[in-house]
């Protein structure tokens, strides 16, 4: 009969995994949010352009006609989005041309976060 000592050691030998401490990610995370010395601003390949179909002042809200959103994975297609800054969408009208970039809120809505307006 094996010893309980000689029955690891051949199983950890067959299973080098098991003799593996388990990876401790979370420095990973720690320095990922740290602060970066100076803001980096969004470099304009984030943006995605669009076309203004609808705006509703009261809610904040814009019906957009965009092109892919690379960073949410989504093809393009029309839709509303809130507007992080609802002030804005006194600003917008019908038919302009944006450039946008939009975060998912993870409450099954998107935001937009940015918005420029291109040259007519």
């Amino acid at each position: 009969m094996l010893s309980s000592a000689t029955a690891l050691g051949w199983l950890l030998a067959a299973n080098p995994a098991l003799a593996q401490p388990a990876a401790d990610h979370s420095a990973h995370a720690t320095q990922a949010a740290a602060p970066s010395a100076a803001p980096i601003a969004a470099p304009s390949a984030d943006l995605t352009e669009g076309i203004i179909t609808r705006v509703d002042a009261r809610s904040g809200k814009l019906t957009v006609r965009h092109g892919e959103i690379t960073n949410l994975g989504m093809p393009p297609m029309t839709m509303v989005f809130a507007l992080k800054d609802p002030v804005q969408a006194q600003s917008l009208q019908p038919g302009a041309k944006v450039a946008f970039r939009a975060e998912d809120t993870g409450g099954g809505s998107l935001l937009i976060t940015h918005i420029e307006t291109a040259p007519q």
